[in-house]
Order: structure tokens, then sequence, then C-alpha cells
């Protein structure tokens, strides 16, 4: 363990580009004094984390009845821990450079989105993680019951998040990953086919050229989403293929498989330049797409689940246009999960949980009491919150918003005066639930260890993704993936691992075990035909 002074030092002592994946930034502290039950404490708290923003004014109560709610929550948690108080701060938590060095800088709040200092990436939280940006809470975790406690559908992926054997984030939201909203008032009314947990991404190339009008687009692609037929059959994880010959125990090879590869990326360009079906551009955000969406711009999006359940009044909410329309939400978008690939691989949509980290100088009765107040205003106070809107709108769509559908804790739902079903309907919910049951696909960060050094970065596959999106005309797709392979071997070069190369190969086999395992259980066709081959004729012979 690295007491708080330790943490502090190796910190400061640390060089700054170890923290450039992380960015930089400034403010904010959590502070205590004394250590004992009762102490004054004080938690700095700036916004981002259930019960971490500041005390709502009379005025901002009398406004907003979950606002009233929050802030009789808290005083009554208050009430229950003397001895604590919040103090505010002024810190953009959503602000990856600003967060990262108000916490390499001793000034963090008592708690923040953790992701978004790995960027959502669940390699780099756990480097994070490693390097001592969080806080230690295994021991406060289990103090308030947090892993019992958990829904079964959020649990499995929360215990993943360990570090060794030790937890080092909270959770805070769960939603169960992305998938395709769609208008399901412009499907009918062409008489299309709705779309089906089994579609494949000919089945959506086939609804976006059918649903493409002069004035809308059939579907919008922003960002990475042009690779969506690719991850569906994996493309990016049979290219990464183990080494322990390299300092990097791997390599990337895109060119073995190429001849699978190259039709998936080729039909991806068809939708935009031959269908014209597809609006996209690099800079678009997910809240770019879902405007579009709501416009009428497009007929649909690929997003996270919670874009659908927004609430109404909000900019561009789904549940608005239907109401313009003059129909209840289910009768005019649905959701359904990603495409499954060719040989049945599927399972692209998965759940995540979000998590908190705390800041790591806490340590002590102030550590506990920062995630006491975390599990409060996830448990009791939140269903009190939920509990207040329904009583002062009578609306549901009020009190289930976005994450809220999907409860990270179990037994809440039924504590509420009404449901997700009546908010958003039961077909939308029936997908929810369904996404919930999807068995997690094994992922190599639950089995090798973490590395304080994350090694090549996602650059040169993210601007390849851009070329194949934006590039007009013929392109030499061999010559592209050539290219990135090189590039990324290259740049790997560069790194060492942390881990030995006997660990390394034990894990990797572990790894490759479990994937073989999952692949013949929920895809066998793709199990037998794409899976097997790769796994004995490139996978076991680099290990052995």
């Amino acid at each position: 363990m690295i007491d708080g002074t330790t943490r502090r030092q190796l910190l400061k002592m640390m060089s700054a580009a170890s923290f450039l994946a992380f960015g930089g930034g400034v403010l904010s502290a959590c502070s205590r004094s004394g250590g004992s039950s009762g102490a004054d404490v004080v938690l700095t708290v700036a916004g981002g984390v259930a019960g971490f923003d500041a005390m709502p004014t009379e005025k901002d109560q009398k406004a907003n009845p979950s606002t009233k709610a929050y802030a009789e929550a808290l005083s009554d948690w208050l009430k229950d821990n003397p001895g604590v108080r919040t103090k505010q701060v002024s810190l953009n938590v959503w602000d990856q450079q600003a967060l990262s060095t108000a916490i390499t800088g001793g000034t963090a709040p008592a708690a923040f989105p953790a992701d978004v200092v790995s960027s959502w990436n669940q390699a780099q939280l756990a480097a994070a993680s490693k390097q001592g940006l969080f806080a230690d809470v295994t021991d406060q975790l289990r103090a308030h019951k947090v892993e019992e406690n958990l829904t079964d559908y959020a649990k499995p992926i929360f215990l993943r998040k360990k570090v060794g054997d030790r937890f080092f984030v909270a959770p805070r939201v769960y939603n169960v990953g992305t998938g395709i909203h769609y208008r399901l008032d412009l499907i009918r009314q062409a008489g299309l086919k709705e779309p089906t947990p089994d579609w494949t991404w000919d089945d959506v190339r086939e609804l976006a050229k059918a649903l493409t009008t002069g004035n809308r687009k059939g579907m919008v692609l922003q960002g990475s989403g042009i690779n969506g037929p690719m991850n569906a059959d994996g493309m990016d994880f049979h290219a990464h293929v183990p080494d322990p010959e390299t300092g990097w125990n791997w390599r990337w090879d895109y060119l073995a498989q190429a001849d699978r590869w190259i039709p998936l990326i080729q039909g991806a360009r068809d939708m935009i330049f031959k269908d014209q079906s597809i609006l996209g551009d690099v800079s678009m955000t997910d809240t770019d797409a879902r405007a579009a969406f709501v416009r009428g711009d497009v007929a649909m999006q690929h997003n996270t689940v919670v874009y659908y359940d927004v609430p109404p009044g909000t900019e561009d909410a789904p549940t608005d246009l239907a109401k313009k329309l003059g129909k209840p939400i289910w009768d005019v978008a649905g959701w359904m999960t990603e495409p499954v690939g060719r040989d049945g691989r599927g399972s692209a949509t998965q759940g995540q949980v979000d998590t908190v980290g705390f800041s790591p100088d806490l340590a002590g009765e102030a550590l506990d009491k920062a995630v006491s107040l975390l599990v409060y205003m996830q448990t009791e106070g939140w269903v009190r919150q939920r509990t207040a809107v329904y009583e002062a709108t009578k609306d549901p769509q009020r009190v289930f918003v976005q994450e809220d559908v999907t409860p990270v804790y179990k037994g809440l739902l039924e504590k509420l005066p009404s449901s997700p079903d009546e908010a958003w309907g039961k077909p939308f919910m029936d997908q929810v639930r369904r996404a919930a049951q999807i068995p997690l696909v094994p992922s190599d960060v639950w089995f090798f260890p973490a590395e304080a050094n994350q090694g090549p970065t996602t650059t040169a596959r993210d601007d390849m993704t851009s070329r194949w999106a934006n590039e007009r005309g013929d392109i030499d797709l061999r010559v592209d993936l050539t290219k990135l392979g090189a590039t990324l071997n290259k740049q790997a070069a560069s790194f060492t691992s942390s881990t030995s190369d006997e660990e390394f190969v034990k894990k990797a086999v572990a790894f490759y075990e479990a994937n073989a395992e999952y692949w013949q259980e929920n895809a066998p066709d793709y199990y037998q035909n794409v899976f097997r081959a790769w796994y004995e004729d490139t996978v076991l012979p680099a290990l052995k």
C-alpha cells in the first residue's frame, strides 16, 4: 500500500510524459482533520458524481422537485454524519486535462468520474489506478457492502475493475451499451422489415438505403461508427496477435485475414459514397448524432442506449419528437442491439459500468465518509429523489432518466411509484433487459497485469478510420492494412512490457482459452469457421 505522503511524492516525481494519456489541469482539494469517527471532515465537491454537488439554493430547490429532493437527501445524510461538511470548488470534472492535473497536483475534489481520466478505456483506467491516481477503496467498498448489493447485470462488470486484488474505483452508473436507434414510424410507413436481435450489417445497409430520401439520410455514423461491420467480425481482435518474442509482447497483423476485412471496409465505404445513405463527419459527436436523428436529418443513429430515454424538454429529446407527432415514443422510435457479424459473431453490444474515483489524498475517516455519501445517494437518496419527481410531475419519463432505467444497485425500482416500462414502453425495455443479459466477451484487461505505460495509442487506427470514411475514389485497402500493421509494430518496438515473458504466456493462454470457450458457446459457427483455425494456427504456436 502507498500512504498519502508517499503517493503524493511519487506523483510529483513522475514526469509529465507519464501522464500524457491522462492530460493536465487545476483546482480543488479534499481535506480532513483527525481520523476517528465524528472528526471534522471536509469533502470538496465539484459535481459530476451523485451526492458530490453543492447544496442547492432555495431558489433552485423551488424551481425543480428533483433538486429539492437532492437537497433534502443530502441534508439528512449530513445530519446522520456529524462533523462532516461539504465545500464547493470550481472544476469541470468532465475536462480530462483539468481533472488529471488536479489529481496529480493534490487539488482534486473528493470524488470524480474516474473514466474521464482514462477516456473510458479500461486498460488506461487500470494503469491510472496502478499509478496512484485514485485512492484505494477496497476496504470502504467492503464496509458499505457495495459488491453484495450490486445488480446481477452490473456486478460481473464491476468486479473486473479490480487491479490485482484491490479496488481503486466505485460503481457510478450502468447502461447496456451501444446499439442502433431507428425511426420505427418511418419503417412501418415504408413497409420495411423492423430490426431484430439477429440482424446483420447487410440488413442495416439495406434499411439505410431504403430510408434515404432527398432530404434525409438513412443513418448517421459519427466518429468511428464506420467500424461497426469490422467490430462485429472482430477485425482488431484478430489483428492483435501475442508475440512474447518482442519487448512489448504483442504485434499487429491485419493482412493474415485481409480477405475477410477488405469486403467489410469496402461495404461501409459503399454506404457512404455509393448508396449515399450515410451522414457522417469525423468531428460529429454522439450528441450531434442524436440531434440529427430528432431533427429528421437521418432515420437511424448508432449510439449508446441512454440517448433514447432523455427526459422531455431536454435539447434534442426523442420523446419531444414523439409528442410533436402526436404519438407515444414507442410508436416513433426503437432501439436494437448491435448487428451481428458474419458466421453469427455477435455481442458487440456490451454492458458498461462507469466509475467513481476518489482523491488519492483522502484516507481514513474522510475516505470512508466519501464512499458512504456516494452509496447513500445511489440507493436511499436516489429513491427519494426519483419519488419526489414523480409526486411533483406524475410523469414517469422525468423519473426514469437515461441510466435510471437500470440502477447499479438491486431492489430500487420496486420502491418507486412507477416503472421504466410505463415511461418508455415495454418494447424498448424488453430490448434493454435482453441486452443486459448478453454474456460479457472476455477482455484482455481481465487477464493481463496493468501496464503503467500503455504502449501504442489508437491514433494510427483512428487515422485509418478517418481515411476510409472520407477519402473518395478507389483505395487500395490491402495497402492500407499493411501500412496500419507496420505503423503499430514500429511504435510497439519502442515500448517494453513490465510483464515477464513467462507471466505473459500464462495470462495469454488463459485469455484465449476463455475466448475459445465463449465463442464456442455463443457463436458456434464463427468459432468453427473462423476462430478455431486462427487460434490453433496463429495464437497457440506463438505462445509455445
